[in-house]
């Protein structure tokens, strides 16, 4: 078994389960937490347009430039987007939600073609869930994902670089994730990924898109 369970995270869309669910310690008094996860996650999927799937050869077309953003702001701030490929192509849609009563807590959904990734974010730490595995906590200040399971780093993300960093998942390079400089307006600086490995495994690729969608919604915030 690897770092999530396989035959879950090849099923597009095979679910969703809530954050009480994946997570034994998850407060079940949290009940708007988890209303408007399910209300976030089901504006997603009904606005959202038709994604296109990238393979793990199309990887490197995927950027930063969005499309549909929306942003609202009252006891909480909504954005909302699409990223688009190189091509124009739509490729990941979000819905990031923080709580402005709430100096911690906020939730970010993502769908792309293949999977979907929700993130529970809480100070500096973001719990990660890909299509209903709960896959570890992403440490937002080192880079480390830890993992639910054995409690270690399975994952490393060197933020030492501010636009191109190095992933390690499991003790291998698997790629960079690439941020934009500001205003950057050509194809290729809004690239989010830069020398991804073309033998990427299903596990390796899903989290390498985690934590790129979230890199790139937390910088734009």
């Amino acid at each position: 078994m690897g770092i999530l369970a396989i035959s879950a995270i090849m099923v597009a869309g095979a679910g969703f389960y809530l954050f009480s669910q994946s997570f034994p310690n998850f407060k079940p008094g949290d009940k708007k937490i988890q209303a408007d996860l399910k209300a976030i996650r089901q504006d997603v999927l009904n606005s959202m347009p038709d994604l296109s799937p990238l393979r793990m050869e199309d990887l490197e077309s995927l950027s930063s430039k969005e499309i549909d953003t929306t942003i609202k702001k009252r006891v909480t701030k909504d954005h909302r987007g699409v990223f688009v490929t190189i091509f124009e192509e739509p490729a990941v849609a979000y819905y990031y939600r923080k709580y402005l009563s709430s100096k911690r807590d906020s939730l970010l959904f993502a769908k792309s073609y293949n999977h979907e990734y929700l993130f529970w974010i809480k100070g500096n730490e973001a719990t990660l869930v890909i299509d209903q595995q709960p896959v570890g906590v992403y440490m937002d200040k080192t880079g480390e994902l830890i993992g639910s399971r054995s409690q270690k780093t399975i994952g490393k993300l060197d933020k030492s670089k501010l636009q191109k960093m190095e992933m390690v998942i499991q003790g291998r390079a698997v790629g960079n994730i690439v941020m934009p400089k500001p205003g950057a307006k050509d194809t290729l600086s809004q690239r989010c990924f830069d020398f991804v490995l073309n033998d990427l495994t299903k596990e390796e690729e899903a989290i390498l898109m985690a934590i790129a969608i979230y890199e790139m919604v937390d910088r734009k915030l």
